[in-house]
C-alpha cells in the first residue's frame, strides 16, 4: 500500500512537469552600441613668431650724438715729392647724425645714415712741408681744422632666424654703399704775406680735400629681451688694395616704450682715401654713442 501511494506521487509530479509550457530561454540582454570616445586633440606647435621687439617693418627716424674723439691724418701720397704730413692733435668735436629707415619687404629695412666731425689743431712744422700746393718751412707756427662727412645707404635683410627657446636671434645680411669726404684748410698766421713781381699774394694758407666711395659689406645679428629691451651687433667693411678701405662695426642695446626706442652702445669707423693721390687722409673714429629712434605705426 505504501508502495503503491509513492508511486501515484512520483507519476503526478511527472504528469505535471510535462504539462507546463516551454518557458522561453532567459533573454540575453542585447548589446549597447558602442560609445564615441572622445578624441583628444593632438597638441601641435605653434608656428614660430617674430621676436617681441621688430625694429623693422616701419618708418624710423633717429638721431645720433656719438662721443667720438679721434682726429685725423694728413698723410703724403704715392705721387708726393716732399713731406705733406699733419697730425691733428687734440680732441675732435662731437659727432653729430641720424639716421632714417624705410621698410624693403618683411623684416627688411633700407636705412640712410649720415654724420659729420668737425675739429681743429695747432703746432710747429717739424720740417719742410707742402700741403695742397702751399709750402712750408720747418719751425713756422700752423693752425688747421678739418670737416669730415660721411654718408651711408644700407639694406638690412632678414637670411636666418635661429629659434630658440629662450629667445630668436635674427641674422642679417648688410648691403652697403658708403660716401666719405673730408676738407680741411691750413694757415701759418705768423709769416707774413708776400706778393710776387706778377702780382700773385701768398696768403700762406692752403686747402684741400678728399673723396672716397665704396661699397662695403657685412653681417648683423639681433635678439629680442622680453618685450622692452633688444640688443644688435653689426659690422662691415671693404677694402681697395692701395686705393681706399671702409671699416665700420657698432654694438647697442635698445629700451622702447610704444613708438620711442632709447639706443646706446659702442661704435668704431676706420677709413683712408686713396693713398696714389699727393696727399691722403687717414682716421679710426671709436666712443660710446647714444640716439632716439622714433617709430612711425607701431605701438608695441
Amino acid at each position: 500500500m505504501t508502495k503503491l501511494v509513492f508511486l501515484s506521487l512520483g507519476l503526478f509530479a511527472i504528469s505535471g512537469v510535462a504539462q507546463q509550457p516551454d518557458q522561453p530561454p532567459p533573454a540575453v540582454p542585447a548589446s549597447q552600441p558602442a560609445q564615441p570616445q572622445a578624441v583628444v586633440p593632438q597638441t601641435q606647435t605653434p608656428p614660430p613668431k617674430d621676436p617681441a621687439i621688430i625694429e623693422d617693418g616701419g618708418f624710423q627716424f633717429e638721431p645720433i650724438y656719438w662721443f667720438n674723439e679721434k682726429q685725423p691724418e694728413l698723410r703724403g701720397g704715392k705721387s708726393a715729392t716732399t713731406d705733406g704730413d699733419i697730425d691733428y692733435y687734440g680732441h675732435a668735436k662731437r659727432a653729430l647724425g641720424g639716421e632714417i629707415g624705410i621698410p624693403a619687404g618683411r623684416a627688411n629695412t633700407l636705412r640712410i645714415s649720415y654724420f659729420r666731425v668737425q675739429g681743429n689743431t695747432n703746432g710747429i712744422a717739424p720740417a719742410a712741408l707742402d700741403v695742397f700746393g702751399e709750402a712750408y718751412s720747418a719751425g713756422d707756427y700752423l693752425t688747421a681744422n678739418y670737416l669730415l662727412q660721411v654718408a651711408k645707404i644700407s639694406w638690412d635683410y632678414l637670411s636666418y632666424t635661429w629659434h630658440k627657446p629662450s629667445a630668436e636671434i635674427r641674422v642679417k645680411t648688410l648691403y652697403e654703399l658708403q660716401y666719405v669726404n673730408i676738407g680741411t684748410n691750413t694757415l701759418a698766421p705768423l709769416v707774413p704775406i708776400t706778393t710776387d713781381a706778377s702780382g700773385n699774394t701768398d696768403t700762406n694758407s692752403s686747402s684741400g680735400s678728399a673723396n672716397l666711395i665704396l661699397p662695403t659689406l657685412g653681417m648683423g645679428l639681433e635678439s629680442a629681451l622680453g618685450r622692452h629691451f633688444r640688443w644688435e651687433v653689426k659690422a662691415s667693411g671693404f677694402i681697395i688694395p692701395h686705393h681706399g678701405e671702409i671699416y665700420d662695426a657698432q654694438a647697442e642695446i635698445a629700451w622702447r616704450a610704444g613708438p620711442v626706442e632709447v639706443v646706446g652702445g659702442e661704435r668704431a669707423f676706420h677709413f683712408k682715401t686713396s693713398p696714389q693721390a699727393d696727399q691722403y687722409f687717414t682716421d679710426t673714429l671709436g666712443g660710446e654713442y647714444v640716439g632716439v629712434r622714433y617709430y612711425w605705426g607701431q605701438q608695441k
